[in-house]
């Protein structure tokens, strides 16, 4: 129940750019509504996760798979607290990077962000931009590869 909630986040926003993923985020949303409710899920999503990990793991690593299959709630609750506390540390790095102009206030020449910026001449936008331009590009040519595989 508690990889819903993980489900809810990932596939909401994979959901925008893939049709595919429309209906997992419906599922994932009402199994996370029914587990916040204290009340079990209608679907069966956490089991095809829990089945779909499990197989992938068990062509290259068995005792990993037989491991991760036996305690796939303690693996969710960890990927949980993982995924939020990350969530919560990227804003807080964020909010220090607008508000203070680099990541960590207290030390700011630790700041990896701010020493690329000013090692490449330009600022944090302009770099925001090159990374933008390049995560489409690449985006672009993973399609093309696709698209010409497949013929």
């Amino acid at each position: 129940m508690v990889i819903c909630i993980i489900a809810l986040v990932v596939f909401s926003i994979m959901g925008l750019f893939s049709a595919k993923y429309r209906a997992l985020a419906v599922e994932a949303f009402d199994c996370t509504f029914r587990t916040l409710t204290f009340r079990p899920c209608r679907t069966n999503l956490q089991d095809r996760i829990k089945m779909k990990v499990t197989s992938k793991l068990a062509g290259r690593f068995p005792s990993m798979a037989k491991a991760f299959y036996k305690n796939f709630k303690i693996f969710s609750w960890l990927f949980v607290i993982i995924f939020f506390g990350s969530m919560l540390y990227t804003a807080y790095t964020v909010y220090n990077l607008a508000v203070y102009g680099t990541c960590d206030p207290s030390s700011p020449s630790t700041c990896t962000i701010k020493q690329a910026t000013s090692f490449l001449g330009c600022g944090l936008e302009t770099l925001f931009i090159y990374i933008t331009i390049a995560a489409l590009s690449i985006l672009l040519f993973f399609l093309l590869y696709k698209y010409i595989k497949l013929k």
